[in-house]
């Protein structure tokens, strides 16, 4: 990174848009910038340029030396204001995550995935997928990261009012189906455990998981973000549908504790008698059967 000389503020800059307005702004507001000094191959070199030019304008005092510092906050005036955020609410866990994942699946031009071969909105891959290249597992850093996708990014402000307007839409889609967040208990470790498991173990058409822990106070999360992130509705409610049904499975054989149920005819007469051989013995009649069996076996020994 380029390093002054003299006792001034350094300029960074995270997209060729925020190098652009630089530019611009040392040519508007500085007599004897060099336009030709202002260029580069890439967002590094182009910064690097436009601090070695800056440097000089101070130097010939053409500049003051905090003129990096009105540069950025002039930059930073550019920015879509917060105000067009306020619906992602950084105390909700379950936005927080499904558009920090959505994000860095959709501005990841070098993803191999093919799922995201198509974007979902043209503007998408103009945010930046810089934020989302250290994994984070806190709302507050998330938060972060989705807002600085858009502010690292290429898009103009409006442009990247028109995205949110379409991530808020898709949200709201999102959020109304709660199939899966009824279902998983709050406080259900075992049942978190399972259908983080479950998802895993999908053969046909699996989901890709929203990220993988060995935490499971991460596993109920991990589940939902991972189902809110299914693009096709038919495929998420069958899905949906067959975990359901393989964890009612599970719990009906751990009830049962390897008992099934057979259906035997008897008289009203005998029906009778076993209710009254229950009754003496204060147990069930499955019960008062199995012991009446277990004698009469014991008996041929």
């Amino acid at each position: 990174m380029f390093r002054s000389n003299v006792d001034v503020e350094i300029l960074e800059a995270h997209s060729d848009r925020e190098c652009a307005f630089y530019a611009d702004y040392l040519v508007q507001q500085i007599r004897g910038t060099a336009i030709k000094n202002l260029q580069g191959r890439n967002v590094e070199e182009r910064i690097k340029n436009i601090n070695a030019e800056l440097d000089l304008l101070i130097r010939k005092k053409k500049a003051p030396k905090n003129f990096a510092a009105q540069m950025t906050t002039a930059f930073n005036s550019t920015q879509l204001p917060h105000s067009y955020f306020r619906w992602v609410d950084k105390n909700d866990t379950r936005l927080c995550n499904w558009l920090w994942c959505y994000l860095k699946k959709h501005t990841n031009s070098n993803s191999q995935d093919t799922e995201t071969q198509h974007i979902p909105h043209p503007l998408l891959s103009r945010l930046s997928s810089q934020p989302f290249l250290i994994e984070k597992d806190n709302n507050t850093d998330r938060y972060a990261d989705i807002l600085n996708a858009f502010y690292f990014g290429e898009l103009t402000a409006k442009h990247q009012q028109d995205v949110l307007e379409f991530l808020k839409s898709l949200w709201f889609e999102v959020e109304a189906d709660t199939s899966v967040t009824d279902w998983l208990g709050d406080s259900n470790v075992i049942q978190w455990q399972w259908a983080y498991s479950y998802l895993q173990n999908v053969k046909t058409r699996p989901l890709p998981m929203a990220w993988t822990s060995h935490r499971d106070n991460e596993k109920r999360e991990i589940v939902i973000t991972t189902i809110d992130l299914a693009d096709n509705l038919d495929r998420k409610a069958l899905l949906i549908d067959k975990m359901k049904k393989a964890w009612s499975q599970k719990k009906f054989r751990e009830k049962s504790n390897g008992k099934k149920p057979y259906s035997i005819s008897m008289t009203q007469n005998t029906k009778q008698k076993l209710n009254a051989l229950a009754e003496e013995h204060e147990m069930k009649i499955n019960e008062m059967i199995e012991l009446l069996i277990q004698n009469e076996y014991n008996k041929r020994a």
